[in-house]
């Protein structure tokens, strides 16, 4: 499969996909005539779900893709879930709380479902997360961070081997708990590991190794930034 890992998809006038660092113009590489599936990150919040989905669909179709079918998984379809994605060519995974995604995808077993599946998967913000073999659920809510059951690092569906922080512009002055998020709980969790930190509009695309756009890695307690927005950088050239 293809994977591209982003934080949000859409335009900053939210009408369609984002064309910023030739986004658009990448998923046209691998996908024209769009058959989707659209995983959510709670099942529990249908009307929700539906929303922004919908939105994302006419996103896709204003970009110029032609949309034949458009599926969004529910705890209902749960025994159809291979039948769905054998007749996809695109599997969204959508954005929200990352450890409820998380459970979600577990107690579906999408990771048995997915590992096999040829199409291109596009995982926003969370669905970015939860993609990798260690999830890194960084703490978003009130509570998460001085909670001792809690749990920051967690299996995720395995399909990539890097960890992805999204929203980075965003999240790095926030503080949750009286603690500053990147430099109190993120800086300390990274010893030993390495997380690639993407702005809105900055994509990696697992499978070709490049970084598209704003993005720093975090390792070993330090920040770098090794991509600017307009240009491309390799994985494997990042330390």
């Amino acid at each position: 499969m293809n994977v591209i890992l982003t934080s949000d998809i859409m335009s900053p006038d939210k009408r369609q996909l984002n064309s910023q660092n030739g986004f658009a113009d990448k998923i046209h590489e691998y996908v024209e005539d769009i058959y989707c599936l659209y995983v959510p990150s709670d099942p529990h919040t249908p009307l929700l779900t539906n929303t922004i989905s919908s939105h994302y669909k006419r996103a896709f179709e204003k970009s110029g893709f032609t949309v034949k079918e458009w599926q969004v998984l529910s705890i209902y379809k749960k025994s159809i879930i291979q039948q769905l994605i054998s007749k996809s060519n695109l599997i969204i995974l959508a954005g929200g709380h990352v450890p409820t995604q998380n459970k979600f995808f577990h107690h579906i077993h999408l990771q048995k479902y997915i590992k096999n599946y040829n199409g291109l998967v596009i995982g926003i913000s969370a669905g970015s997360m939860n993609s990798a073999k260690e999830v890194y659920a960084q703490p978003e809510i009130f509570g998460e961070v001085k909670s001792t059951h809690y749990r920051r690092f967690l299996k995720g569906l395995g399909i990539v081997d890097i960890s992805v922080l999204p929203h980075y512009k965003e999240i790095k002055h926030q503080r949750i708990d009286n603690q500053r998020i990147m430099e109190d709980v993120t800086l300390p969790d990274s010893y030993g590991r390495k997380f690639y930190a993407i702005e809105d509009g900055a994509y990696i695309v697992a499978t070709e190794n490049i970084i598209y756009g704003n993005c720093y890695v975090i390792k070993d307690g330090k920040i770098k930034k090794v991509c600017n927005t307009g240009q491309t950088v390799n994985l494997r050239g990042v330390n």
